[in-house]
């Protein structure tokens, strides 16, 4: 289904401002390798609610023109996940219609050219197996990684077949939308939430102010103090994409889809995510080796902690402070962790980061 939007009811109507904690949103977004697409929706309410009054869908390349496909009619918990996925789980099929990853794709150090791949520090870096005679479509195996599976993550599987419905069939260039209803309306109020930006093209994805890309080949979780979806977000309204919102995590990254920490509920304990004072974004994260970070002011100091709040390591950067940084944590061993960051007067901002 398809709605065009005109661009002057964009400029001149109000925009719908949704409560907190009163509508559901996309909390987690998924623009992964081969068909690996996936929306993970949100309920900050406290009574569960019919999904078949919604859609999910996306408006491509920068076009004004929704396409959407409805969702079933399932019920929604309170405080609860939806994950939609896109359906591909033939697993004989090649190509356009490669299945999404179930959990059994080979995990095993990176050879490339022959060559094993280092990290800088001489550490081997470990990825899916691909098979290069085969367009790098990933390799399966016996042994089952529950961070591979994504087939396991979904509660509902849609968009089987391009040619009938590609709502599901998102790219990094498409604004992605939760709308309440089957179709856009014509002054855009049903709009909940989208991620990106609707008749704006940014190439092959948005980017953050660094100019790394966020929504294609990313992971996208929202904040815990994210309560409500954006309403229309639209290059005619010279809207931009709020990243600062999101929590950036790696290509392929499932790991929290089918859970979400949500300031909304009233059993939410805040963590240390809620206390950075400057933002960043740190990736890959669950990480084997290397950890990228980066942050809207210099970082000056590194700390890294364990759960149990002894310091492991410590990193001065002095005169060399960026907002880029490259962290080795081979050795360091398989769990959970805090990073803090130092800023100029002191500011500090803390994140937790999973080893395995």
């Amino acid at each position: 289904m398809k709605k065009i939007i005109p661009l002057i009811v964009f400029v001149f109507t109000a925009i719908l401002s949704f409560g907190q904690c009163d509508e559901l949103f996309i909390s987690e977004y998924v623009e992964g390798g081969n068909n690996n697409k996936a929306l993970e929706l949100y309920n900050p309410t406290a009574n569960p609610i019919d999904l078949s009054a919604y859609s999910v869908g996306r408006f491509s390349n920068g076009a004004t023109s929704y396409t959407g496909i409805d969702l079933p009619n399932d019920m929604i918990d309170a405080y609860g996940t939806y994950v939609i996925v896109l359906d591909k789980r033939d697993p004989d099929g090649t190509g356009n219609e490669y299945p999404i990853w179930d959990g059994y794709q080979e995990w095993d150090v990176c050879v490339i050219n022959g060559d094993t791949l280092l990290y800088p520090d001489g550490d081997t870096v470990y990825c899916v197996q691909v098979d290069t005679l085969n367009n790098n479509q990933p390799v399966y195996g016996t042994v089952y990684h529950d961070f591979l599976d994504l087939q396991g993550k979904a509660d509902v599987f849609l968009c089987p077949v391009y040619n009938v419905n590609n709502a599901m069939y998102f790219n990094g260039n498409d604004a992605v939308a939760l709308v309440k209803g089957s179709d856009v309306l014509t002054d855009g109020s049903n709009l909940i939430d989208v991620v990106g930006v609707i008749g704006e093209d940014p190439g092959q994805s948005w980017v953050d102010y660094l100019g790394s890309f966020l929504t294609r080949d990313h992971t996208l979780e929202r904040k815990p103090d994210v309560k409500f979806g954006t309403g229309i977000v639209a290059a005619q309204l010279q809207d931009t994409f709020a990243y600062v919102h999101y929590n950036v995590w790696s290509k392929n990254n499932f790991y929290g889809l089918g859970e979400h920490d949500c300031e909304c509920d009233p059993n939410f304990v805040s963590s240390s995510e809620d206390l950075n004072q400057v933002a960043f974004n740190m990736f890959p994260n669950p990480t084997s080796n290397e950890l990228i970070v980066e942050a809207e002011g210099s970082i000056e100091r590194v700390e890294i902690y364990n759960l149990l709040g002894e310091r492991l390591m410590e990193y001065n950067y002095g005169n060399n402070a960026s907002n880029k940084i490259n962290l080795t944590v081979g050795n360091l061993d398989d769990g959970m962790y805090v990073i803090s960051l130092f800023f100029d007067d002191e500011q500090q901002s803390v994140q937790k980061f999973i080893k395995r």
